[in-house]
Parts: structure tokens; C-alpha cells; sequence
């Protein structure tokens, strides 16, 4: 799975819950012993860090994690994708993996790309799911409109606020392990990606309510 972390100013306040999001998912896939999983990770805010790139997700021990400065939304997105392709493209094909997932969590609006614009980035997001069967996942928190995942094509995609973002973290996490568990079980590919797909959708669903029924409306564009 990649990981795509808006660490802009704003999220400075969910500094710890971000990390611990992230560490608590990772720790639930370690647990895990079905299958094979991979992080790659990246964080953007005026900048795009690469974190890391196709690592075992035991080896994973760490998470540094400082917000600051504006939203290059864009730009994290183009760069993720562009080098988990090619992450991809240069390992022998018996060794990728069978299911990609790139899960985009942000709280704000694009501001600052540079290289990327919004009409590239959706038609990347089409290309590698219509071609290479990638899974696209939009998650944001204290975010009252679905607009830019929209904007972006994503069709999959969950609302938290900030108090229960790890409820973002946990819905990627119950997907991965669904898949995991099913396609060790069942032996078919079909079978898990059904299991994740429905998972995902499953629980980005629940989210969505419990944080409309928060706000006090529905969030519009849904």
C-alpha cells in the first residue's frame, strides 16, 4: 500500500494522532501473518518526502511526522504514483503485488502544487486503475464537501473529523487484512480483492454517517 500524508501548518494539532494512526496501523498488519505487505509512504505540504518506498511492513519502526507550511496536494499525489509505478515496473513480475492501494489523507485543499496539475493527476488515478487494477481511497478529515476527490476521480473515498481521524487509519487497516486473510484462505484473488473492496466500502460508509450525523448535515456532492 502507499500512503499519501498531507503534513501541512494545519495539521499540527493531530501531529500525535496522525502518528499514531499510522503506527497502529502498521502494527496491525505485522500481526498479521496472511500474505505479504508493503509500505511505501510519502508526506506533502509545500514539499513531497518520501518516507519510503516498497518496505516490508516489518521493517517499518518509525514514523516522523512534523506539519507545517501550505497543501501540495497535487504534487503528493503525482509523486506517489509516478514512483510506486516505477517501484513496480523494476521488480520481476512473480514478485509484485497483487493488490495496490494508494490512500490519500488530507484536511485541506490544493494550494501550492508545482509540477503536477488537477487534469494530470485524475487522468494518472484512471490509468492505473483501468490498467493495473490500482485501488484510489480519499480520506479527509474536517472536510464538509467531496469535491476534490471528485475533482480527482476517486470514487472511493471516507469523512472523519480530526477527533476520530484514526477511524481513517482503521478503515485502510480492515481492508488490508480482509484481503490478506482472504486471498490466504480462499486461494483467489477475485475472492479477496471482492473482500477488500467490500470492506473498504463498508466501513467508508459508516465514517461518512457518523460524521454527518456530527456536523449536522449531509456532505454535499455525496
Amino acid at each position: 500500500m502507499t500512503l499519501v500524508i498531507d503534513k501541512s501548518g494545519s495539521m499540527y494539532t493531530s501531529r500525535e494522532d496522525v502518528i499514531g494512526g499510522v503506527m497502529k496501523l502498521i502494527d496491525e498488519q505485522k500481526a498479521n501473518k496472511d500474505g505479504k505487505c508493503t509500505i511505501s509512504l510519502y508526506t506533502f505540504n509545500g514539499e513531497v518526502e518520501e518516507n519510503f518506498v516498497g518496505k516490508d511492513v516489518n521493517d517499518v519502526v518509525e514514523f516522523k511526522y512534523d506539519p507545517n507550511g501550505i497543501t501540495a496536494l497535487n504534487d503528493g499525489c503525482g509523486i506517489a504514483i509516478d514512483n510506486t509505478g516505477k517501484w513496480l515496473s523494476e521488480m520481476n513480475e512473480e514478485d509484485r503485488p497483487s493488490k495496490v492501494l494508494v490512500a490519500i489523507f488530507t484536511d485541506g485543499l490544493e494550494n501550492a502544487s508545482r509540477k503536477y496539475k488537477l487534469s494530470t493527476i485524475k487522468d494518472m488515478i484512471k490509468h492505473q486503475e483501468t490498467k493495473y487494477n490500482w485501488t484510489f481511497m480519499y480520506l479527509g478529515s474536517d472536510i464538509t464537501t467531496t469535491t476534490a476527490a471528485d475533482d480527482l476521480g476517486i470514487s472511493s473515498k471516507t469523512y472523519s473529523s480530526k477527533k476520530n481521524l484514526y477511524k481513517n487509519y482503521e478503515t485502510i487497516s480492515l481492508a488490508a487484512a480482509a484481503y490478506r486473510t482472504c486471498a490466504s484462505s480462499c486461494g483467489s484473488l477475485e475472492e479477496a480483492n471482492t473482500a477488500f473492496m467490500s470492506t473498504l466500502n463498508e466501513e467508508s460508509v459508516k465514517n461518512t454517517r457518523e460524521y454527518e450525523k456530527e456536523i449536522g448535515r449531509k456532505i454535499t456532492n455525496d
